[in-house]
């Protein structure tokens, strides 16, 4: 039987790749632990992927951004993050460092808000040579530690380990300098309603719902974001909501009624149609 999970933590893909987990990390060992066990559904992020693309190729959407994957890409996701394959290669190998977000909770890089808010916005790095050798020893460091036989100071060495990692990709994101570009009022409102979308989607479908919340009509941001995404928010709405219930379909056992209960229908059929309008197949025809 599955276990009841609504989002990915490190329990779970530890559990779902065949990894054993070490209080709150996870590390891959195979080149193709993370394509064949993670990359078939959509699913949310419950902790800190650094992951580098070694070899082959993807194109998924993390927060409603599609992002291609190639080799020499780092890619950094947050905890509370919507993650949907769309294009992945048969030969996609993937180092992958998963970590809870509780592990690093007490250094300057969780209360750093500016440069969540940069790797938020741009999730994913293609790297120059000396920052690609930098990550992936990095990435081999910390598997050699975690698979070690030796158990005594293994996780104080892991601690350590991960610090030294964030620290680089800290100075990454700061050498890159974000803040530098100018963000148009479009993009900027573009932004805000995802975060607003990320916040509010599993109870409220309302566009009038989000342009309340911030403060503009109903047509002028119904506009905006039509003419910088070239979708409606009807349909942005709709994709976190059949996003998030396909991923509880397929890595939870949580029932159908449960799941209408989550996402706010007023009853089961109701959702059945919605999901059904949109993916052409009942929820249980997807989940099986």
């Amino acid at each position: 039987m599955k276990e009841r999970i609504r989002s990915y933590d490190v329990y779970a893909v530890a559990k779902e790749v065949g990894l054993q987990e070490i209080k709150g990390i996870a590390v891959n060992r195979s080149s193709d632990a993370v394509r064949i066990g993670l990359t078939d559904h959509p699913h949310l992020v419950d902790g800190i992927i650094c992951a580098i693309c070694v070899k082959g190729y993807a194109k998924l959407k993390i927060n409603f951004q599609e992002k291609e994957l190639k080799p020499g890409t780092l890619m950094v996701v947050l905890p509370d993050s919507m993650m949907d394959p769309i294009e992945i290669s048969n030969d996609l190998h993937i180092d992958t460092i998963f970590f809870s977000y509780d592990l690093i909770s007490k250094i300057e890089f969780a209360n750093d808000f500016n440069l969540l808010e940069k790797i938020n916005s741009n999730p994913s790095q293609l790297l120059g040579d000396e920052y690609l050798n930098l990550f992936q020893a990095h990435h081999n460091s910390i598997a050699t530690h975690y698979y070690r036989k030796q158990e005594k100071g293994k996780e104080d060495v892991l601690s350590y380990l991960l610090c030294a990692l964030i620290i680089d990709i800290r100075t990454l994101y700061t050498e890159r300098n974000y803040t530098t570009k100018k963000i148009s009022r479009p993009e900027q409102l573009t932004n805000e309603f995802f975060q607003c979308l990320l916040k509010y989607y599993k109870k409220e479908r309302s566009i009038t719902f989000y342009a309340d919340k911030m403060n503009l009509t109903p047509k002028y941001l119904t506009t905006a974001i039509r003419k910088q995404t070239k979708k409606t928010i009807s349909e942005w709405i709709t994709e976190a909501v059949i996003t998030h219930a396909k991923s509880i379909l397929k890595t939870t056992d949580t029932s159908i009624q449960e799941i209408t209960d989550l996402l706010n229908f007023s009853d089961i059929s109701l959702f059945c149609r919605y999901f059904k309008r949109y993916t052409n197949m009942t929820p249980t025809e997807y989940r099986k």
